[in-house]
């Protein structure tokens, strides 16, 4: 209860000392108007879900925020988002100062942006000291970022966990900092706001799942390498493809076993091209009895792109043995290409479930500005499916769970040696 006081104090103080919420109302009511003309609003905001998101906006629109750089500023706007389930949707704030480089962190630290960061004051050792106790299957804990600083989880209201930093090796992050808020929709999943660990801006994460001892989507674009918070310091190496590995290639493991990656379906010129060109190499080189199709870290893209490989998977099936890779970061198109394969025989998934990203999507990646100037919202644009709805948060489900410590394909390759044992 202590520290749940000492939280909601700390907010209440930054709203009592507003004076004009102008601007925060104007940036409630644009963003509501973005989001009323995509896609899964149209779809999804009805009737008594309609009643609850008016009511909800009513109460927002009621509260006195003025300052953009505020947390609760960026904590009231990104719960709009969170009655739509829509995960191609994105919103994030704008940082007003550049970070390159270990100068341009030494001022921004004497600035005084960085004196008034939202920060927790409470007693970090003993606060550490009580979150290493939780259980491994609580999502409280001590979160490391790689080497860069630790984050202590913890709840502090119903649905809501606060992580605040208990030890950092950079200057940009101190004791006390608020890194996630994390408010609980259904059991280990979240919606989540997040400090990027480069700029502390905030973003929404609105598909957060603890799973694996980690919050497996807390990766940050133009961060650190397969970051992402976890309970146990590792690299993940099995999981995941390296990020220099090829979009496309196609090997033979043995005599039994080929094995085909395909990272992209991306409509590019560039990606599109290099995947017309690797197409029409392989077509016909599937003629293993078994064939491994790693869509691991695979960034979705368009519909074109993944028929022509679902045709010749299709065509491969009907005497050959299918099995689908996938992890968290198997996204959008690849998880709608899944899906298609799974209804194919001889076909068998395996891995870790899908991210939970796949009903709508941008055709045009069209971006929209508040009025503040300081937050951005990524648009969807296409109408989703409804079948692809019941995926949508939580993945596709694999037919076989990999274990995480060794290789996926060996693991795979293995059962393929026993099988014809």
């Amino acid at each position: 209860m202590r520290l749940l006081f000492t939280f909601t104090v700390f907010f209440y103080a930054v709203t009592l000392c507003a004076q004009s919420n102008e601007s925060y109302l104007k940036d409630l009511a644009s963003l509501r108007a973005i989001l009323q003309t995509t896609p899964s609003y149209k779809a999804q905001i009805k009737g008594d879900k309609a009643t609850s998101y008016n009511t909800l906006y009513n109460s927002l629109a009621s509260d006195t925020v003025s300052n953009v750089d505020d947390y609760k500023y960026f904590y009231n706007l990104a719960q709009l988002f969170f009655p739509l389930r829509d995960n191609h949707l994105s919103f994030y704030q704008i940082p007003n100062y550049n970070l390159r480089n270990q100068d341009d962190i030494n001022k921004f630290i004497k600035t005084k942006e960085f004196a008034d960061y939202p920060r927790l004051n409470v007693n970090i050792d003993s606060l550490k000291a009580a979150l290493a106790l939780k259980p491994a299957d609580s999502i409280e804990g001590i979160y490391h970022y790689e080497g860069f600083y630790s984050v202590g989880l913890f709840k502090t209201a119903d649905k809501e966990y606060i992580g605040v930093i208990v030890n950092s090796n950079t200057p940009l992050w101190k004791k006390g900092h608020i890194a996630i808020h994390l408010n609980k929709q259904s059991p280990n999943f979240y919606k989540a706001i997040y400090a990027h660990p480069l700029t502390k801006s905030f973003m929404l994460q609105p598909n957060e799942k603890y799973r694996y001892k980690s919050l497996v989507n807390s990766y940050f674009y133009g961060s650190y390498s397969q970051s992402i918070y976890s309970k146990e310091l590792r690299s993940n190496a099995y999981v995941n493809l390296p990020e220099d590995a090829a979009k496309f290639q196609l090997k033979t493991i043995n005599d039994n076993v080929q094995y085909l990656r395909i990272r992209s379906f991306q409509a590019d010129n560039t990606t599109s091209k290099q995947s017309n060109a690797f197409y029409t190499a392989i077509k016909d080189s599937l003629t293993a009895p078994y064939l491994i199709v790693d869509l691991r870290n695979n960034e979705g893209g368009a519909e074109k792109e993944s028929e022509k490989y679902f045709n010749l998977l299709k065509k491969y099936t009907r005497t050959g043995h299918l099995y689908i890779v996938m992890n968290n970061e198997t996204l959008s198109q690849a998880e709608i290409l899944t899906l298609q394969l799974k209804k194919l025989p001889n076909t068998i998934t395996a891995g870790q479930p899908t991210k939970g990203m796949l009903t709508y999507g941008s055709n045009y990646g069209r971006r929209e500005i508040l009025p503040s100037k300081r937050f951005s919202i990524y648009i969807t644009d296409m109408k989703g499916k409804a079948e692809h709805l019941l995926y949508e948060d939580h993945g596709i489900n694999p037919d076989i769970s990999l274990d995480e410590n060794t290789d996926w394909i060996e693991q795979i390759t293995t059962r393929v040696r026993k099988s014809k044992q």
